[in-house]
């Protein structure tokens, strides 16, 4: 019999670990998250896990501060474990898993997030076939920060949450799964191989705006943004990242002298920002703007997030922005 693979579990909350407070009443964090283990017997005949309960909180509650203390729990515990599932909420699920994709630089073993969309105590939970796989994709060789939901595994920062009700809530519009957990063991889109030693290199910035464009919004908006403080504003064009030529080439431009990185996204779910193929995203790009090419908004934005803290200045970070950190850009 093959050696089990010693698997750490990370809670953080979520609805997998929640319970209703009365009765009715609204889903709250609860005490199960300390020992989920009973809910998924015949686990441990796979993988020796061992968990930790880093914080226990509705995702939504989470902040850069504490996709740090993950991404460190995880560096510091590396070298004692052959991969890690984090249990979270799946709300903000994809933003931390963008995070971490970003600070856990070479990357030298399986780190998957999963949660549930109904509580791990209920009789008809999706919980506990995600924490199975979830663990059994963490013993593959796979060295990526992935989600796992549904039946696939999905790179962390290609995934996007897609439906409030679906099992299959998440959704990978631009990179097929990494695995499909079918009757059999599915490889899909190959795993990403580190490049040189692991290193952990935290660091996010709060100065960033996001502002979503419709018709007939305002361009003062963006001037807006930039006089509350923002350093960096995502903005979410139409198509393949159109502006209106009413006034936005203007607002960017300025937002770009000023030294405020502005990054051109799309509202479509699937595609990529192509700034090119129309003259209302090349008048954007000839303002200054970046595109976001093929990344989800929660990638695109915690990429910001994360290169304002690491670039000295506006050049710097214009310069970082289309260099590919963690397969958010590459097919």
């Amino acid at each position: 019999m093959a050696e089990r693979k010693k698997l750490l579990f990370i809670h953080t909350g979520g609805t997998l670990g929640m319970l209703p407070s009365g009765d009715p009443g609204p889903l709250v964090p609860s005490h199960i998250a300390e020992d989920l283990l009973p809910y998924v017997r015949g686990l441990e005949q796979r993988a020796e896990i061992d968990a930790e309960v880093l914080c226990n909180l509705d995702s939504t509650d989470l902040t850069p501060t504490h996709w740090e203390h993950i991404g460190h729990c995880i560096a510091a515990r590396r070298e004692r474990y052959d991969g890690f599932v984090i249990l979270h909420g799946t709300d903000t699920m994809a933003y931390t898993a963008s995070a971490l994709s970003y600070m856990l630089w070479n990357l030298d073993r399986p780190v998957v997030l999963t949660g549930s969309q109904r509580p791990i105590a209920e009789v008809r939970t999706d919980a506990r076939s995600n924490i199975i796989h979830s663990a059994i994709c963490a013993t593959l060789d796979l060295p990526e920060v992935g989600i796992y939901f549904g039946q696939v595994l999905m790179r962390g920062n290609r995934a996007t949450k897609r439906s409030i009700q679906s099992y299959s809530a998440f959704d990978s519009p631009n990179l097929t799964p990494l695995v499909v957990m079918g009757v059999d063991v599915q490889r899909g889109t190959p795993a990403r191989q580190p490049a040189g030693p692991f290193q952990f290199q935290p660091g996010f910035s709060d100065r960033v705006a996001v502002l979503t464009l419709f018709p007939g919004c305002r361009p003062s908006w963006l001037k807006a943004a930039v006089g509350g403080g923002a350093k960096a504003v995502v903005l979410l064009g139409f198509g393949s990242g159109n502006v209106p030529l009413a006034g936005w080439p203007e607002a960017i431009a300025d937002a770009t002298a000023a030294g405020v990185a502005v990054v051109l996204g799309t509202q479509c779910h699937k595609g990529r920002v192509t700034l090119r193929a129309y003259d209302n995203g090349a008048v954007a790009e000839a303002a200054g703007a970046l595109s976001a090419g093929p990344m989800t908004t929660e990638a695109a934005v915690v990429k910001t997030m994360y290169l304002l803290a690491q670039t000295r200045n506006h050049q710097d970070f214009v310069e970082a922005w289309p260099v590919d950190l963690a397969g958010e850009l590459t097919p």
